[in-house]
């Protein structure tokens, strides 16, 4: 065998080993992965009939969850009879156009208490390489009775969504710098995102925005018009007798 064939053969042989060890190592890192007949596979490749209940995903359209008492408000409070949770991703358009949408419509009803809006992260990991960071500074911004302000700003300043915009905002909002700074390291946040996110597929959400009001899905951006009619026909239902 001459050298040149002997180097290609090489060159192959460590691309080979080089993909498998990429493979495996992606496998390792992959919260879904299962373990049948002794090989790691990813359950989204598995059909559903070798999947446990808690694997599958639900069918048909996604189903309301309970309102938390850690979840975010962005308008309301506890005793407003009708409720909204918004699944969101700060790095997404559509979610930047349904905040608009939202505070349009709710300023076409009058602003009414009667109305919640909570918040729901729901980052697009795959899409956007900083939603989880954002996620995660809205949540920080939080711990300083500022969730709301911070979304705001996220969605309506928001260009780079870098480190140097976000401490920027910090400032524009009278956060203490420091204790931010180290919320943001804190890996617990993240964690309790993933699970958000886990949570919320189960009851079938897959895509940003989507809304519930009152327990009723709207998959997709609501336009300001069509929501302030929602909110109308709500808020009419608890006021006839």
């Amino acid at each position: 065998m001459d050298r040149q064939r002997l180097w290609v053969l090489l060159t192959l042989a460590l691309l080979f080993l080089g993909a498998t060890i990429f493979y495996f190592v992606g496998v390792a890192h992959d919260t879904k992965t299962r373990f049948r007949a002794g090989y790691p596979i990813p359950t989204d490749l598995l059909p559903n009939d070798l999947l446990t209940a808690e694997q599958r995903l639900p069918e048909g359209p996604p189903t309301p969850t309970d309102v938390r008492a850690s979840d975010p408000l962005l308008w309301g409070n506890a005793s407003s009879a009708v409720t909204v949770i918004v699944f969101g991703d700060f790095q997404s358009d559509a979610s930047r156009q349904e905040a608009v949408a939202i505070d349009a419509a709710l300023t076409a009803v009058g602003h009414s208490p009667q109305i919640r809006v909570v918040w729901r992260d729901f980052p697009l990991i795959a899409e956007h390489s900083k939603a989880v960071m954002l996620a995660t500074a809205a949540r920080c911004a939080g711990t300083g009775k500022k969730f709301r302000a911070m979304h705001d700003l996220l969605f309506s300043e928001g260009k780079t969504f870098d480190e140097a915009e976000i401490l920027r905002f910090v400032r524009k909002l009278g956060l203490n710098e420091k204790d931010f700074t180290v919320c943001m390291r804190d890996p617990a946040i993240p964690f309790h995102i993933s699970q958000d996110v886990e949570e919320a597929q189960m009851h079938g959400v897959t895509g940003v925005p989507t809304l519930f009001v009152n327990g009723f899905p709207f998959v997709g951006f609501v336009d300001a018009d069509s929501l302030a009619a929602v909110f109308r026909r709500n808020l009419n239902l608890i006021a006839t007798p």
